[in-house]
């Protein structure tokens, strides 16, 4: 998987460095000189662009084309969004992923403005690109938005209903977001045709009633 990451400050550094470290190509695009040569000192093998990723050319410069997913996660939220709506409308990068800095913002990070999934706090990021996610039934990594959303682990039992379907068959409500799937070594950020495995281990954005739907579909029947 290449993926193109846009903002090179402690999110940003610290997603390049574990994406690096499990085998992912990445390439950071970060504004600030003194920045991108802190970062080549600590990570060599990174490749850091010096540059506005607002800027197309910049994005051209990082090989944006051949990305399967763009991270925006400098600390400016209509830089975020510029960023996401040049990858998914102009370079149709499949996945985009936006950091959202200030809560009062949240209402335009959404799909036709380029973002599929915006996330509020700066760690989830990093949670939903870890390659070692804790087994078990459903597990509540964070709560964002005081409780009222939150970040949720689950893993495919061999006999869930949901082994062998796609995405966009399991009639999951509005409030349940799939972001990630993680199969064996394999991240995957997950389609309408992507199709799950016994053993996955599924990260969602829900809500506290999209928590038991999640529950129903996913779970063991037994």
């Amino acid at each position: 998987m290449y993926v193109v990451i846009v903002g090179g400050g402690k999110v940003g550094s610290y997603l390049a460095k574990m994406l690096t470290d499990t085998g992912y190509e990445v390439t950071l695009v970060e504004e600030r000189k003194e920045q991108v040569v802190k970062i080549r000192e600590d990570m060599p093998e990174l490749n850091v662009i010096l540059g506005d990723g607002c800027e197309p050319y910049i994005l051209d410069e990082s090989r944006v084309l051949k990305a399967d997913a763009v991270v925006a996660v400098t600390g400016h939220d209509e830089d975020n969004i510029v960023v996401c709506m040049l990858a998914k409308l102009e370079y149709e990068v499949p996945n985009t992923i936006a950091r959202i800095n200030n809560p009062k913002n949240e209402w335009l990070f959404r799909e036709s403005f380029g973002v599929d999934v915006a996330l509020s706090n700066t760690h989830m990021i990093a949670k939903l690109l870890q390659e070692e996610i804790a087994l078990g039934d459903i597990v509540t990594l964070l709560k964002l938005r005081k409780g009222d959303v939150s970040l949720v682990e689950v893993t495919l039992a061999d006999d869930s209903a949901a082994v062998g379907q796609a995405v966009k068959d399991l009639s999951l409500p509005a409030e349940v977001v799939l972001v990630t799937v993680i199969h064996g070594n394999e991240l995957i950020l997950p389609k309408g045709t992507t199709v799950l495995q016994a053993g996955d281990e599924i990260l969602a954005v829900t809500t506290g009633t999209g928590e038991a739907a999640l529950q129903k579909t996913l779970g063991s029947s037994k």
